[in-house]
Protein backbone atom coordinates (compact mmCIF):
# COMPACT_ATOMS: atom_id res chain seq x y z
CA UNK A 1 0.00 0.00 0.00
CA UNK A 2 0.97 3.47 -0.89
CA UNK A 3 -0.69 6.88 0.68
CA UNK A 4 0.03 9.84 -1.18
CA UNK A 5 -1.32 13.80 0.38
CA UNK A 6 -1.38 15.74 -2.80
CA UNK A 7 -2.18 19.45 -2.51
CA UNK A 8 -1.59 22.92 -4.74
CA UNK A 9 -1.52 26.26 -5.22
CA UNK A 10 -0.19 27.94 -1.95
CA UNK A 11 0.73 30.92 -3.44
CA UNK A 12 3.04 31.61 -0.13
CA UNK A 13 0.43 30.88 2.23
CA UNK A 14 2.92 30.63 5.60
CA UNK A 15 -0.50 28.99 7.44
CA UNK A 16 -1.27 26.22 4.21
CA UNK A 17 2.44 25.59 4.12
CA UNK A 18 2.97 24.27 8.04
CA UNK A 19 -0.35 22.84 7.71
CA UNK A 20 1.15 20.69 4.79
CA UNK A 21 4.02 20.00 6.85
CA UNK A 22 2.00 18.19 9.51
CA UNK A 23 -0.12 16.33 6.53
CA UNK A 24 2.25 14.02 6.37
CA UNK A 25 1.61 12.28 9.81
CA UNK A 26 -1.47 12.84 10.46
CA UNK A 27 -3.07 11.20 7.07
CA UNK A 28 0.00 8.43 7.75
CA UNK A 29 1.27 8.97 4.36
CA UNK A 30 3.88 7.52 2.69
CA UNK A 31 4.60 11.24 0.26
CA UNK A 32 3.69 14.43 0.57
CA UNK A 33 3.24 16.39 -2.47
CA UNK A 34 3.05 20.05 -3.90
CA UNK A 35 1.81 20.52 -7.50
CA UNK A 36 2.56 24.10 -8.38
CA UNK A 37 2.51 27.36 -7.45
CA UNK A 38 4.61 27.82 -4.31
CA UNK A 39 5.24 31.80 -4.28
CA UNK A 40 2.86 35.12 -3.39
CA UNK A 41 1.39 37.67 -5.19
CA UNK A 42 2.16 40.92 -4.12
CA UNK A 43 4.12 42.74 -1.51
CA UNK A 44 2.81 44.86 1.25
CA UNK A 45 4.71 48.16 2.84
CA UNK A 46 5.53 48.78 6.36
CA UNK A 47 6.56 52.19 6.01
CA UNK A 48 8.50 53.84 8.97
CA UNK A 49 7.62 57.59 9.35
CA UNK A 50 9.70 60.53 10.54
CA UNK A 51 7.98 59.89 14.10
CA UNK A 52 9.39 56.44 14.07
CA UNK A 53 5.87 54.71 14.16
CA UNK A 54 4.66 52.22 11.05
CA UNK A 55 2.34 52.51 8.77
CA UNK A 56 0.91 49.75 6.37
CA UNK A 57 -2.35 49.05 4.46
CA UNK A 58 -3.42 45.48 3.95
CA UNK A 59 -7.01 43.80 3.19
CA UNK A 60 -8.57 47.46 2.58
CA UNK A 61 -7.70 48.69 6.79
CA UNK A 62 -4.97 51.18 7.75
CA UNK A 63 -2.94 50.36 10.51
CA UNK A 64 -0.49 52.36 12.73
CA UNK A 65 1.77 50.98 15.18
CA UNK A 66 4.47 52.43 17.65
CA UNK A 67 7.44 50.54 16.87
CA UNK A 68 8.70 47.58 14.65
CA UNK A 69 7.85 45.00 17.45
CA UNK A 70 4.08 46.17 17.31
CA UNK A 71 4.33 45.48 13.47
CA UNK A 72 4.89 41.68 13.95
CA UNK A 73 1.59 40.64 14.13
CA UNK A 74 0.17 42.22 10.94
CA UNK A 75 3.54 40.36 9.51
CA UNK A 76 2.21 36.72 10.45
CA UNK A 77 -1.02 37.80 8.97
CA UNK A 78 0.39 38.95 5.84
CA UNK A 79 2.30 36.24 5.26
CA UNK A 80 -0.67 34.10 6.18
CA UNK A 81 -2.38 35.09 3.61
CA UNK A 82 0.36 34.40 1.13
CA UNK A 83 1.56 37.85 0.61
CA UNK A 84 5.29 39.18 1.64
CA UNK A 85 5.87 42.25 4.25
CA UNK A 86 8.69 44.97 3.24
CA UNK A 87 9.73 46.95 6.05
CA UNK A 88 10.44 50.42 3.96
CA UNK A 89 10.37 53.92 4.57
CA UNK A 90 8.89 57.09 2.22
CA UNK A 91 12.01 57.64 0.44
CA UNK A 92 13.30 53.76 -0.36
CA UNK A 93 9.62 53.02 -1.36
CA UNK A 94 9.07 55.99 -3.45
CA UNK A 95 12.46 54.98 -5.79
CA UNK A 96 11.01 50.97 -5.97
CA UNK A 97 7.90 52.22 -6.93
CA UNK A 98 9.56 54.55 -9.48
CA UNK A 99 11.63 51.23 -11.09
CA UNK A 100 10.31 48.68 -12.22
CA UNK A 101 13.34 46.69 -11.96
CA UNK A 102 14.48 47.24 -8.67
CA UNK A 103 10.87 46.42 -7.58
CA UNK A 104 10.96 43.05 -9.09
CA UNK A 105 14.29 42.60 -7.84
CA UNK A 106 13.13 43.38 -4.06
CA UNK A 107 9.65 40.74 -5.05
CA UNK A 108 12.36 38.05 -6.32
CA UNK A 109 14.22 38.44 -2.90
CA UNK A 110 11.14 37.99 -0.79
CA UNK A 111 9.84 34.99 -2.93
CA UNK A 112 13.26 33.18 -2.38
CA UNK A 113 13.74 33.86 1.20
CA UNK A 114 10.23 32.58 1.99
CA UNK A 115 11.07 29.62 -0.28
CA UNK A 116 14.13 28.55 1.52
CA UNK A 117 13.06 29.13 4.95
CA UNK A 118 10.09 26.90 3.94
CA UNK A 119 12.37 23.68 2.34
CA UNK A 120 14.80 24.59 5.14
CA UNK A 121 11.99 23.74 7.38
CA UNK A 122 10.63 20.93 5.45
CA UNK A 123 13.87 19.33 5.31
CA UNK A 124 14.06 19.14 9.23
CA UNK A 125 10.78 18.09 10.12
CA UNK A 126 11.46 15.24 7.22
CA UNK A 127 14.46 13.43 9.02
CA UNK A 128 13.40 10.09 10.25
CA UNK A 129 10.08 10.14 8.95
CA UNK A 130 10.64 8.04 6.15
CA UNK A 131 8.23 10.58 3.89
CA UNK A 132 9.05 11.24 0.56
CA UNK A 133 8.46 14.75 -0.08
CA UNK A 134 8.05 16.62 -3.85
CA UNK A 135 7.55 20.21 -3.61
CA UNK A 136 7.18 21.64 -7.55
CA UNK A 137 7.24 25.12 -8.84
CA UNK A 138 4.16 26.31 -11.06
CA UNK A 139 3.84 28.52 -13.88
CA UNK A 140 3.47 31.35 -11.64
CA UNK A 141 6.40 30.84 -9.86
CA UNK A 142 10.01 32.38 -11.50
CA UNK A 143 12.69 30.42 -13.23
CA UNK A 144 15.16 32.29 -10.23
CA UNK A 145 13.83 30.19 -7.50
CA UNK A 146 14.85 26.29 -8.98
CA UNK A 147 18.10 26.67 -7.31
CA UNK A 148 16.68 27.13 -4.05
CA UNK A 149 16.32 23.36 -4.39
CA UNK A 150 19.60 22.66 -5.00
CA UNK A 151 20.49 22.69 -1.02
CA UNK A 152 17.75 20.18 -0.18
CA UNK A 153 18.00 16.48 1.35
CA UNK A 154 14.95 15.97 1.75
CA UNK A 155 12.86 17.73 -0.72
CA UNK A 156 12.63 16.78 -4.33
CA UNK A 157 12.15 19.06 -7.16
CA UNK A 158 10.05 16.63 -9.66
CA UNK A 159 9.95 18.96 -12.50
CA UNK A 160 10.54 16.95 -15.95
CA UNK A 161 11.47 14.29 -13.82
CA UNK A 162 10.56 10.41 -14.09
CA UNK A 163 10.03 9.42 -10.44
CA UNK A 164 9.52 5.83 -9.24
CA UNK A 165 7.55 5.60 -6.26
CA UNK A 166 7.47 1.80 -4.77
CA UNK A 167 6.03 0.28 -7.48
CA UNK A 168 4.28 3.43 -9.06
CA UNK A 169 5.64 6.28 -11.66
CA UNK A 170 5.68 9.59 -11.83
CA UNK A 171 6.22 12.23 -14.10
CA UNK A 172 5.58 15.80 -13.39
CA UNK A 173 5.51 19.70 -14.82
CA UNK A 174 4.47 22.77 -13.77
CA UNK A 175 4.77 24.25 -16.97
CA UNK A 176 1.31 25.54 -18.39
CA UNK A 177 -0.57 26.69 -21.32
CA UNK A 178 -0.38 30.57 -22.16
CA UNK A 179 -2.48 32.57 -20.19
CA UNK A 180 -3.30 36.30 -20.30
CA UNK A 181 -1.13 36.94 -17.47
CA UNK A 182 2.01 35.47 -19.47
CA UNK A 183 3.82 34.24 -15.98
CA UNK A 184 6.88 33.07 -16.14
CA UNK A 185 6.49 29.24 -17.23
CA UNK A 186 3.70 29.85 -19.63
CA UNK A 187 4.32 28.13 -22.88
CA UNK A 188 3.05 27.53 -26.23
CA UNK A 189 1.09 24.46 -26.26
CA UNK A 190 3.42 22.60 -28.70
CA UNK A 191 6.24 23.67 -26.21
CA UNK A 192 4.40 21.87 -23.49
CA UNK A 193 3.15 18.17 -25.34
CA UNK A 194 7.00 18.05 -26.45
CA UNK A 195 8.05 18.34 -22.64
CA UNK A 196 5.37 15.84 -21.77
CA UNK A 197 6.34 13.41 -24.48
CA UNK A 198 9.81 13.39 -23.26
CA UNK A 199 8.90 12.34 -19.86
CA UNK A 200 6.82 9.99 -20.83
CA UNK A 201 8.95 8.37 -22.96
CA UNK A 202 10.62 7.36 -19.66
CA UNK A 203 7.47 5.42 -17.96
CA UNK A 204 7.75 1.93 -18.26
CA UNK A 205 4.12 1.10 -17.45
CA UNK A 206 1.44 3.79 -17.79
CA UNK A 207 -1.05 1.85 -15.70
CA UNK A 208 1.24 2.29 -12.96
CA UNK A 209 1.92 6.07 -13.71
CA UNK A 210 0.51 9.23 -12.49
CA UNK A 211 0.71 13.14 -14.47
CA UNK A 212 1.89 14.85 -11.69
CA UNK A 213 1.10 18.50 -14.26
CA UNK A 214 -0.16 21.33 -12.62
CA UNK A 215 -2.50 22.59 -15.37
CA UNK A 216 -5.49 20.59 -15.64
CA UNK A 217 -6.53 18.81 -19.17
CA UNK A 218 -8.81 21.27 -21.51
CA UNK A 219 -12.70 21.08 -20.79
CA UNK A 220 -12.26 18.51 -18.32
CA UNK A 221 -14.60 20.13 -15.99
CA UNK A 222 -11.55 20.96 -13.87
CA UNK A 223 -10.23 23.96 -16.04
CA UNK A 224 -13.12 26.06 -15.39
CA UNK A 225 -12.70 29.96 -15.01
CA UNK A 226 -14.41 33.08 -15.42
CA UNK A 227 -14.29 34.79 -18.74
CA UNK A 228 -12.57 37.54 -19.36
CA UNK A 229 -12.56 40.37 -22.21
CA UNK A 230 -10.13 42.71 -21.18
CA UNK A 231 -8.79 41.34 -18.41
CA UNK A 232 -12.21 42.33 -17.01
CA UNK A 233 -14.75 38.90 -15.53
CA UNK A 234 -18.14 38.68 -18.07
CA UNK A 235 -21.32 38.77 -15.63
CA UNK A 236 -24.57 37.31 -17.16
CA UNK A 237 -27.58 37.17 -15.11
CA UNK A 238 -25.87 38.46 -12.06
CA UNK A 239 -22.75 35.37 -12.38
CA UNK A 240 -20.00 35.01 -13.57
CA UNK A 241 -19.50 33.50 -17.10
CA UNK A 242 -17.37 30.55 -16.68
CA UNK A 243 -15.09 28.85 -19.62
CA UNK A 244 -12.31 25.88 -20.16
CA UNK A 245 -8.88 27.30 -19.77
CA UNK A 246 -6.81 24.14 -19.32
CA UNK A 247 -4.13 22.70 -21.61
CA UNK A 248 -5.37 20.03 -24.97
CA UNK A 249 -1.78 19.74 -25.05
CA UNK A 250 -2.30 18.04 -21.24
CA UNK A 251 -5.69 16.38 -22.59
CA UNK A 252 -3.86 14.82 -25.72
CA UNK A 253 -1.15 13.35 -23.76
CA UNK A 254 -3.78 12.19 -21.13
CA UNK A 255 -6.21 10.67 -23.90
CA UNK A 256 -3.06 9.28 -25.81
CA UNK A 257 -1.05 7.99 -22.70
CA UNK A 258 -4.04 6.85 -20.44
CA UNK A 259 -2.16 7.01 -16.85
CA UNK A 260 -3.67 5.71 -13.71
CA UNK A 261 -4.47 9.35 -12.10
CA UNK A 262 -3.75 12.77 -13.09
CA UNK A 263 -3.27 15.41 -10.18
CA UNK A 264 -3.95 18.69 -10.80
CA UNK A 265 -4.34 22.57 -9.91
CA UNK A 266 -4.05 25.62 -11.37
CA UNK A 267 -7.61 26.61 -11.70
CA UNK A 268 -8.47 27.17 -7.88
CA UNK A 269 -12.35 27.01 -8.10
CA UNK A 270 -12.62 24.10 -10.28
CA UNK A 271 -11.64 21.47 -7.22
CA UNK A 272 -13.35 18.04 -8.54
CA UNK A 273 -12.62 14.82 -10.39
CA UNK A 274 -13.15 13.64 -14.11
CA UNK A 275 -12.53 10.60 -15.96
CA UNK A 276 -10.87 10.87 -19.30
CA UNK A 277 -11.15 7.64 -20.60
CA UNK A 278 -9.82 4.85 -18.63
CA UNK A 279 -7.75 8.23 -16.17
CA UNK A 280 -8.89 9.55 -13.36
CA UNK A 281 -7.63 13.33 -13.33
CA UNK A 282 -8.12 15.26 -10.15
CA UNK A 283 -7.73 19.29 -9.21
CA UNK A 284 -7.08 19.75 -5.73
CA UNK A 285 -8.53 23.86 -6.11
CA UNK A 286 -7.08 26.34 -3.42
CA UNK A 287 -8.16 28.35 -0.98
CA UNK A 288 -4.89 29.55 0.42
CA UNK A 289 -6.01 32.99 1.01
CA UNK A 290 -7.92 31.69 3.58
CA UNK A 291 -5.67 29.58 4.95
CA UNK A 292 -7.02 26.63 4.25
CA UNK A 293 -5.35 23.57 2.88
CA UNK A 294 -7.06 21.54 0.40
CA UNK A 295 -5.75 18.27 -0.74
CA UNK A 296 -6.48 14.82 -1.83
CA UNK A 297 -5.64 11.76 -0.14
CA UNK A 298 -4.75 8.83 -2.37
CA UNK A 299 -4.87 4.70 -1.54
CA UNK A 300 -2.66 2.91 -3.74
CA UNK A 301 -2.61 -1.08 -4.04
CA UNK A 302 -1.70 -3.80 -5.87
CA UNK A 303 -0.99 -1.75 -8.95
CA UNK A 304 -4.02 0.68 -8.89
CA UNK A 305 -5.52 3.65 -7.62
CA UNK A 306 -7.79 2.02 -4.74
CA UNK A 307 -9.43 4.99 -3.63
CA UNK A 308 -8.99 8.84 -2.88
CA UNK A 309 -10.80 11.86 -0.69
CA UNK A 310 -10.90 15.34 -0.92
CA UNK A 311 -9.74 17.28 2.11
CA UNK A 312 -9.92 20.18 3.79
CA UNK A 313 -8.92 22.03 6.86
Amino acid sequence: MTKIFFTTDLHGSERCFRKFLNAGKMYKADVTCIGGDLTGKGIIPIVEKNSGAFAATFAGEDFQFKSRDEAENLVRKIADRGYYSFFTNDDELGQVNADPAKKHQVFIQLMKERLQSWLTLADQHLINTGIRCFIMPGNDDYLDLDQTFESCKHVVNPEGKFIQIDEYEMISTGYTNITPWNCPRDIPEAKLSEKIDSMAAQVKDMKRCMFNFHCPPFDSGLDLAPKLVDMKPVMQGGEFVMEPVGSKAVRGAIEKYQPMVGLHGHIHESRGAEKIGRTLCLNAGSEYSNGVLRGIFLNLQKGELKGFTFTAG
